[in-house]
Formats: C-alpha cells, sequence, structure tokens
C-alpha cells in the first residue's frame, strides 16, 4: 500500500503543487528517477521505491556564464541531510556542470554533466566517479 501511496504522489504531484518542469532520469547502474519541481524546491523519486528526495536549491550569479547552485537534499527514507554544490558553466542553450555530494560524514559521487536545451525541452548527458552515465529529459510545462 505504501508504494502505490508513493507512486500515486509522483504521478498527481505536479498538478498539486503547479510544477514547472517534470523528469525522467535513466542511469546505468539500474536506477531511475522522476523529478517535479517548482522554484526552487524539487521532488525527486526513484522509481525502485528505494529513496525519495526533496530538494531546496539556491543559484547564485557569479558572472556572465558562472553559476554556483547550492542544493539542499533530504533523503526521507534514510533521514539524512546532503549538500550538493554545482558549479554551472552556462552559454546560449547549453551547460556543463561539476558537482560533488556529501554529507556531514563523508563524501559521495563526484558528478560531470552536459546539459542542452531546445525549446521547453532539456537534455542530460552526465557520469559520475561510480562509473555510472546518466540521461535526463526535462520537459518545461508552464
Amino acid at each position: 500500500m505504501k508504494k502505490i501511496l508513493m507512486l500515486l504522489l509522483i504521478v498527481v504531484s505536479p498538478l498539486i503543487v503547479k510544477a514547472q518542469r517534470v523528469g525522467y532520469e535513466l542511469r546505468t547502474n539500474g536506477n531511475t528517477y522522476f523529478y517535479t519541481d517548482y522554484h526552487n524546491f524539487e521532488l525527486r523519486h526513484r522509481t525502485d521505491l528505494e529513496e525519495n528526495r526533496v530538494t531546496y536549491r539556491q543559484n547564485v550569479k557569479i558572472d556572465k556564464h558562472f553559476v554556483m547552485s547550492i542544493p539542499l537534499h533530504y533523503k526521507i527514507e534514510k533521514h539524512q541531510p546532503t549538500l550538493e554544490p554545482r558549479l554551472v558553466y552556462k552559454w546560449n542553450n547549453k551547460a556543463i556542470w561539476v558537482q560533488q555530494e556529501f554529507d556531514a560524514n563523508k563524501l559521495y559521487n563526484l558528478a560531470l554533466a552536459f546539459d542542452l536545451k531546445e525549446g521547453n525541452r532539456c537534455y542530460r548527458l552526465g557520469w559520475d566517479n561510480s562509473n555510472t552515465y546518466r540521461f535526463r529529459l526535462l520537459i518545461n510545462i508552464e
């Protein structure tokens, strides 16, 4: 029953919170994720139902091309907050970024990705140091 309720929440949440974007990410380690966000808040659901994460993200513009993205994540089932600062270089409809995830006790994955925006869609191709590749489609729906 809990799994059905979580799946229903993910499917219905864009309508509930009037999401600005929804997305799907596939990784070569077998994990897949659904995303939805509204302003600076994001909900990520791992489809094997082992992890749900809420994120508050603040972006700080450094100059014309560089942005420092500072997200604070909370992994609900693990009761674990993490920080995942990301340095982004943007030009035209493209961006390349690098990020390091960590919490108070240890470092997690270092990730690198390339984003390409076309119209209301954003495509991502990325890699992290667990030798996992990630592919994401994000659609603006506002």
